[in-house]
């Protein structure tokens, strides 16, 4: 860690793990709803209901999707805290604001690079 006093990273510790459990648990609500996955549901013959199915389970998949790449962040967040590195920028290894880490515990650039790689990617 660069220079984040211990109570800081503490408590951005205890908030990634609380929105670690959150998305975990929005993704197994997310994969039980899913009525493609029912097999019930699947095998009814109703009129319109395959459509249905597959728009739901195209919304969840979409949906999956995004709560994965939040938990992959988060992990990867807890992951540098643990070996010391949080809050180091990955572009220029300068300090990441602490607001912005406030803000957005798995930022992984600091304000200035990140305005910078937006600007590559358009």
């Amino acid at each position: 860690m660069l220079d984040f006093p211990t109570r800081q990273i503490r408590a951005i510790k205890n908030l990634l793990l609380k929105q670690q459990k959150e998305v975990e648990q929005n993704i197994e609500e997310i994969e039980k709803d899913d009525p493609a996955k029912d097999k019930v549901l699947a095998e009814s013959s109703e009129p319109g209901t395959d459509s249905y199915i597959a728009d739901i389970h195209t919304k969840s998949l979409v949906i999956l999707d995004s709560l994965k790449r939040i938990s992959l962040s988060i992990r990867s967040a807890l992951l540098k805290i643990r070996k010391g590195t949080y809050g180091k920028c990955e572009r220029c290894s300068k300090q990441i604001e602490a607001l912005r880490l406030w803000a957005m515990p798995t930022a992984r650039y600091c304000l200035s690079c990140s305005k910078i790689k937006e600007k590559l990617s358009n």
